[in-house]
This record gives structure tokens, sequence and C-alpha cells, in this order.
């Protein structure tokens, strides 16, 4: 039986495993009376310093693919940060236009021209 108006998930225990905007959903479940707990079990980590990330970026640039695949916006926009930080953005940028870009889903289709 759901008790008064917003209370739906009184006596509910509620673990949030998301990084991302996890804070919001957590208020909004706890607004309806659950006892929110959030433990992530993936985390967005910036990568602008990677060694590793720049060491194949560049090998990118020297040999570039026909296609790239982004599978999230976040990622596209954390690489070209990256290569900004590197000072490649404008190279990265114009193998991404030269490429055939696949998006994963709407958010990476939204950042697959993030230069426009």
């Amino acid at each position: 039986m759901v008790g008064k108006l917003g209370q739906e998930l009184a006596g509910c225990r509620v673990l949030i495993t998301a990084q991302r905007r996890a804070g919001e959903l957590g208020a909004a479940l706890e607004r309806r009376g659950a006892s929110v707990d959030h433990a992530p079990v993936l985390s967005i980590v910036p990568h602008v310093d990677d060694p590793e990330l720049i060491r194949r970026t560049l090998q990118l640039l020297a040999d570039p693919p026909d296609i790239v695949v982004i599978t999230t916006g976040v990622g596209l926009r954390g690489w070209a940060e990256a290569a900004d930080a590197a000072g490649v953005l404008n190279e990265l940028l114009a193998l991404l236009d030269r490429s055939r870009l696949i998006a994963r889903g709407p958010k990476a289709r939204g950042r697959s021209r993030p230069w426009a």
C-alpha cells in the first residue's frame, strides 16, 4: 500500500551504483522516503595527463583510422581535452573530420562533432 503522497518509498533502502548524477537521483529517492546509499561501481576519471592516452593519440594521428566509434559523449570530450592539453587538438579534430564517425547513441552522437 502506498503511504502518504510523496512517501511511496518509505522503508525502502536503495543502493545507487552510478557515479554520474547520483546526487540528483539520490535526492529524488529521498524525497519519496527512501534511505539511499551510494557505492559507485564505475567512475569517471579525467585523463588529461594520461601518458598512455597521449601516446595512443599520437599513434592514431600518424596512422589515422577510417572509422571511429564513439561510445560516450563524455569519453569523446575527455579525449579532446587531453589532446588540447597535449597541444594536438587541431590535429585530432582534423582526423575526426576525415574519419567516418559511428555513434553508439544520442549522447555520443551529440558530441560526435564537438568542434562544430
